[in-house]
């Protein structure tokens, strides 16, 4: 599941991929030109709706956190 907490630009970036994918492969299909001439485009939209929904599934990747030391105190004079 994903983390919900994610950037907001991340899930914004999802939603225009699937939705552009959507899009691309909707016009794709409907062209009545050779196929050939639109294979490439439905290729791309098919993997940008994959790579969409792969990420809406595993969630975005974590960032290392640094483990903060604790600032230690000067010894004593």
């Amino acid at each position: 599941m994903a983390d919900r907490r994610a950037p907001w630009w991340f899930w914004t970036y999802l939603v225009a991929s699937f939705v552009i994918g959507v899009g691309a492969i909707v016009a794709s299909l409907s062209d009545p030109d050779p196929w050939w001439s639109w294979l490439p485009h439905l290729l791309q939209a098919v993997s940008l709706v994959a790579f969409a929904l792969f990420f809406v599934a595993v969630g975005p990747l974590p960032r290392r956190r640094r483990q903060r030391l604790k600032k230690r105190s000067l010894p004593p004079l």
